[in-house]
């Protein structure tokens, strides 16, 4: 049994003591001694993921249990996440979920309903504290404080920010709502739970004021006021994270008292868990000793001094579960405040309480072999209809044969990145001179197989605009050396992706010993008329100066010329540390979201092996009409309703007998084309996924009688788009990485 619990703090400050009267006078004693066991169960960054999705499994996912590598796998679920934390709980003799924030953002569901939704999962699965992290903020945090105060039953965490006064008009209420920690009384084992907001994501909390009514607070600082605050009432300490992984670091080494931390924000997972020693900082004698900032004198207004406090290193559990309700974390604790069952008896303080003996950590990954829920499924079920009524998220876009990664092997330029920024680039009414977003930005991988609208919004969740503004050759300059330093801060993983524009992206060259490494050299905007098959070909043989896909030449920037840029309003606003576009005064959100950009570009496509003349399917009458069509490898068959042979759970079949109507000029409905197998196989299984949401059997086949799967997976692809190479849907060097 757990219970909630405000700790015995007489230290509290004065503004705390009213809503603290009639707390003892003297600290407790333990109610549980000797070793006891307490299980800690993590989420973070489920990103509103609460419907399950099809993704293409990669590498680590696979080494993690997620599925096998490059198959696609249905994964993450509200519902699925829950039935593991049930589980879990069940067998377990103390536990506590926390969640590690970013719930919000990420899936349609979101865009639509504000994360209510997302709030009240939480609060079916059981949650016993939520952090408060960056992408809660993304509709304000007006709309935050409301669907706290509409929906949450769980403690809000954020010790690191203080909030405006929320009785002030127009002010959210989030300053009563989110507390800096939580004491919970485990079946008498007080665990403290202090949690720790983002702050590198959003950067405009530090320009006071801001739209947010946030100021930051130091975290080392701040994590240890209210560890010694809450410490000698409480048994175990376990700080909540949402700063990634080396801001974690910074702080347990800063810092000496926290037990266990659970992490977020970078979508990783340890396993297993580092092992992080605190009070890390060494003086001339050897002592280690961390720096606590005391009081500045009788003026308020005069800064805080830093004192050291020595201390002895003790190790820290730190944890992060990954991202996108794709795992669940179990950690599990041996806890005692007995000296002979820890490591170094000799080294244990009776102020901590109780120290880790010793952990267990494991992984569950959330994929189709996890039941479902029934209490959250029936929770999600109002917003699945309102999806369904509000955006027709079925709706087809393209055929991806090969998907698309939003990542690059090589750390540059990655297939999806090229895709989207080429949309920018190239939107009818933006057609600037070249166009630039942010890797991060780019949520998903395209996933092989029938693109429909929903997957648009899970690789764009932000309703993120396409600005457009004037740049001189200098600030052009001085954008990509930003780019630089943040992708070299990165492992030198290119931290932006572009288009109309090729750029040397060295992570190591540091012309300012004041400034972070990494610089841009060799950027070009255009291309010339001459043509080249190599570098050489082009004046100066400088690196990337040659563009082999269209064998000319690309033209080094100048200075003080002029050149347009597309980007998203989100960056020209100063986002991700933009500065250089904030600044700039000439910009114009032309209200074109970067989500329907790529959806009208790729709609505009050509189905996979159109003839080039056209753009269109070759029409055909039999499959012997489509040999030759498409690159070797590739099957086409020969597409009508009237040849469709309808093969439920394999591939969709044509009558070798029948042959199609054919004009001999484009295709039209009916009549017969060339397609891609693969194409026709992935829609009709698209199309079988559709009926399979009807409510029961007898409707399920009226569903598949009605659509002809195969039939219709035919017609469809004579005019869906084919998102491949002919798109720009590959990485062709444009953003090259030195020094990694």
């Amino acid at each position: 049994m757990r219970r909630r619990c405000i700790p015995w703090l007489f230290a509290l400050a004065s503004a705390l003591a009213a809503s603290l009267s009639g707390c003892p006078e003297n600290p407790p004693a333990a109610v549980v001694h000797g070793q006891n066991k307490l299980t800690l169960l993590h989420t973070a960054d489920i990103h509103s993921r609460l419907f399950p999705y099809n993704l293409q499994i990669g590498h680590i996912d696979a080494q993690l249990g997620l599925g096998a590598t490059d198959s696609i796998t249905n994964v993450g679920g509200a519902a699925r996440i829950s039935h593991i934390l049930g589980r879990e709980r069940a067998r377990a003799a103390r536990s506590l979920h926390v969640d590690g924030g970013d719930c919000f953002q990420g899936a349609p569901v979101f865009n639509f309903f504000d994360g209510e939704a997302e709030i009240r999962s939480l609060v079916a699965m059981g949650t016993d504290a939520m952090v408060v992290a960056n992408h809660e903020f993304d509709k304000g945090a007006l709309n935050l404080g409301i669907q706290l105060q509409r929906n949450a039953s769980y403690p809000v965490l954020a010790a690191n920010y203080s909030f405006e006064d929320p009785s002030q008009p127009g002010a959210s209420p989030l300053g009563s709502i989110v507390v800096p920690f939580e004491t919970f009384d485990v079946d008498g084992l007080r665990v403290t739970v202090i949690g720790m907001g983002n702050l590198s994501s959003i950067t405009s909390i530090f320009d006071q004021p801001n739209r947010l009514g946030i100021q930051p607070l130091k975290t080392s600082e701040v994590a240890q006021f209210y560890i010694d605050l809450v410490r000698p009432f409480t048994d175990v300490i376990v700080v909540a994270t949402h700063l990634g992984l080396e801001y974690d670091e910074r702080m347990i080494e800063a810092t000496t008292g926290i037990d266990v931390v659970l992490g977020g924000h970078n979508h990783i997972v340890l396993q297993p868990p580092k092992r992080v020693a605190d009070c890390a900082a060494i003086d001339q004698n050897g002592n280690h000793y961390i720096e606590t900032a005391a009081p500045g004198g009788q003026d308020p207004d005069e800064p805080s001094v830093m004192q050291r406090r020595y201390c002895t290193p003790r190790e820290v559990v730190l944890a992060h579960s990954g991202a996108f309700a794709k795992f669940a974390g179990r950690l599990d604790l041996v806890l005692s405040n007995h000296a002979e069952d820890l490591d170094d008896p000799a080294a244990y303080d009776p102020l901590n309480r109780f120290e880790v003996a010793s952990y267990d950590y494991r992984l569950f990954p959330i994929n189709d072999s996890v039941p479902e829920d029934p209490i959250v499924t029936s929770l999600l079920e109002p917003y699945a209809f309102g999806l369904d009524a509000l955006a027709n998220l079925d709706l087809l876009v393209g055929f991806a044969p090969d998907g698309s990664r939003r990542f690059s092997t090589s750390g540059g330029d990655s297939p999806l990145g090229n895709l989207i920024a080429t949309a920018m680039w190239l939107r009818l009414g933006i057609q600037t001179d070249f166009s630039l977003t942010n890797t991060t930005g780019i949520r998903a991988d395209l996933v092989p197989g029938a693109v429909d609208v929903e997957q648009m919004y899970n690789i764009f969740p932000f309703d993120n605009s396409i600005t457009k503004m004037q740049l001189s050759g200098k600030e052009v300059q001085e954008l990509f050396n930003f780019v630089a330093r943040r992708s070299s801060g990165r492992g030198c993983k290119s931290q932006a992706q572009i288009a109309g524009a090729r750029v040397v992206i060295d992570c190591t060259a540091q012309p300012d010993p004041n400034v972070a490494p990494g610089i841009a050299t060799h950027v070009y905007i255009g291309t010339t008329p001459q043509p080249c098959a190599s570098d050489l070909d082009c004046p100066g043989a400088e690196l990337g100066s040659c563009d082999s896909s269209i064998g000319r030449c690309w033209l080094p920037i100048d200075t003080i010329a002029s050149y347009e840029l597309a980007t998203s309003n989100y960056l020209a606003a100063g986002g991700s540390g933009f500065r250089v576009l904030q600044r700039n005064t000439t910009q114009l959100d032309t209200k074109v979201q970067q989500r329907d950009a790529l959806m009208d570009f790729i709609r505009a496509g050509s189905p996979c092996g159109a003839d080039p003349a056209t753009d269109e399917a070759f029409p055909c009458s039999t499959d012997a009409d489509c040999a030759g069509v498409g690159i070797a490898g590739e099957t086409y068959v020969c597409a009508c309703a009237e040849r469709a042979w309808e093969q439920e759970g394999a591939l969709c079949g044509f009558d070798p007998v029948v042959a199609c109507a054919s004009s001999g000029g484009s295709p039209e409905l009916g009549e017969g084309a060339c397609v891609l197998q693969t194409c026709v196989d992935a829609v009709a299984n698209y199309e079988r996924a559709v009926c399979a949401r009807s409510p029961t059997e007898d409707s399920r086949q009226a569903c598949l009688a009605s659509l002809r799967p195969c039939a219709a997976g035919g017609e469809t692809c004579k005019f869906l788009a084919c998102i491949d190479g002919s798109l720009g849907n590959n990485a062709d060097g444009r953003l090259r990485m030195l020094g990694q």
